[in-house]
């Protein structure tokens, strides 16, 4: 670091005996840097006790700065900062209310979720998520038993749709109109396929008797509401915003930790508008590309997939 002189810059140097002190002009100095230093330095002859200061308009700007050091976050904030790091796959849960039964489309409820997750294939192929309550979809696909899960295309308008549904069902832009995108009324699978997995609870999660008990879909089940971006001329027919969702079943096991429900779901359909099962295409079984895998979210941002390695 340079020492700059300046008109300005006044010194002052005291003797702490009772000797009046001397204002140096540093500008009315011949003096070198280090002859400079070197005086403001020195001791007075004769003095008892001798110190020195350097003064200028701001005082005390040559005393030690303490640089202060930042509190460790506590371990949840570690746990969340850390995390940050790892890319999740993004997900929009839909269900239907049926205390809405005179208006579907105001039954119609949904949520982005970024824990989506596969727990087994076999003998049934079942998903999980969770979500933090309290929530008006966790209430509507508890209450019907059904739900579907959105898989999100890695775009700029379904990573804008994914932000719209994670303030909430009040707030859906969808909801007044003034979105691309759009729910169509989709007619539930009937199944009769039952599960036979007995609830269990881990150390830190407990298992409520409301959440154990099987869900009973309705004789009759409301259309779920499906996503889809509304039809214009300017949409292009390749446009898939959804790869593929999933039509599920409410599973017998939900565990219940701390202000988390984590859900479990039964996949009874899998549906893929483009044609393609699996990671194939049915027709040339070609595998997907890298452009063509879903949209993730880490560091608090949506992201598209990169370099294979």
């Amino acid at each position: 670091m340079n020492l700059l002189a300046s008109p300005r810059l006044a010194g002052r140097f005291a003797d702490m005996s009772g000797l009046p002190c001397t204002n140096l002009r540093v500008s009315s100095l011949n003096l070198s840097r280090q002859s400079l230093l070197r005086t403001l330095s020195s001791d007075v002859t004769g003095s008892r006790i001798s110190t020195r200061c350097f003064s200028s308009s701001r005082r005390n700007n040559n005393q030690p700065t303490t640089k202060e050091i930042p509190p460790t976050p506590s371990l949840p904030d570690q746990v969340r900062l850390l995390m940050r790091r790892v890319p999740y796959p993004v997900a929009i849960i839909t269900s239907t209310d049926p205390s809405e039964l005179n208006n579907p489309t105001r039954a119609f409820r949904g949520m982005t979720v970024s824990s989506f997750n596969t727990v087994t294939l076999r003998p049934d192929p079942i998903i999980s998520f969770n979500v933090r309550r309290p929530s008006e979809t966790l209430t509507a696909l508890q209450s019907s038993g059904r739900f579907l899960v959105h898989l999100l295309a890695a775009d700029q308008a379904p990573a804008s749709l994914a932000r719209d549904f994670s303030r909430g069902n009040h707030n859906l832009s969808i909801a007044s109109g003034e979105s691309e995108f759009e729910f169509v009324p989709h007619m539930p699978t009937l199944s009769t396929s039952t599960s036979t997995s007995t609830p269990t609870g881990g150390e830190g999660a407990e298992v409520s008797s409301t959440e154990t008990s099987k869900p009973q879909p309705s004789p009759a089940p409301l259309p779920l509401p499906l996503l889809r971006r509304k039809p214009t001329p300017e949409t292009k027919e390749s446009d898939v915003s959804f790869p593929f969702v999933f039509e599920c079943l409410l599973h017998p096991q939900n565990v219940t930790v701390a202000d988390h429900t984590i859900v479990v779901g039964r996949v009874i359909r899998a549906l893929s508008p483009d044609g393609r099962h699996g990671g194939m295409n049915a027709e040339t079984n070609t595998p997907f590309s890298a452009d063509e895998l879903c949209l993730t979210y880490a560091n608090t941002h949506f992201w598209t997939m990169g370099t294979e390695i």
